[in-house]
Parts: structure tokens; sequence; C-alpha cells
């Protein structure tokens, strides 16, 4: 089974940053990783990559999100994990 998870730059108004943030965090599709003047870098994960657009899609919609880019996509996958655990 495969994981996609994807890094995000989302761009809003400075005074709507740590609203979107406390919105973003509540959610359990988004995560906060770094906020700063009016930048909030987001993780997303998802089974396929067209989850993944849904999600970004999801985000660009929200209120006070003016940009949201994709800056990293990785395919995570069990054969992967198991490679690194195994000898």
């Amino acid at each position: 089974m495969s994981w996609h998870i994807a890094s995000l730059v989302v761009r809003c108004r400075p005074e709507q940053a740590e609203a979107l943030r406390q919105r973003l965090d509540d959610s359990s599709e988004f995560s906060v990783r770094g906020a700063e003047q009016g930048r909030l870098v987001v993780l997303v994960e998802g089974e396929n990559e067209y989850q993944l657009a849904d999600r970004l899609a999801e985000l660009r919609a929200l209120p006070g999100v003016l940009a949201a880019d994709l800056v990293h996509h990785e395919i995570d996958s069990d054969e992967v994990a198991d490679a690194a655990v195994t000898p």
C-alpha cells in the first residue's frame, strides 16, 4: 500500500493567519508546521494523488486563503518501510 504526503505553502492576509491556522489545526486533514507573516506551511496526507488534489482544492476555497501552492510531494509505501527495517 502507498501513502502520499505533500507540503504546501498557503498565503493569506497576515491578520487572518492565526484564525486560518487554528481552523487547519482543528481539521484532521491538514497539519500546520509553521507560520510567518501570512504564510503557512501545511502538510497533507492521502491515499493517492487524487485525494491530495481534492484537499488542495478544498484548502484553496477556504475563506482568507489567497493562494495555496504545492511545494513537495512524496509517495511512501509499505515496501519502503519494510526494506528500511529488514537487515
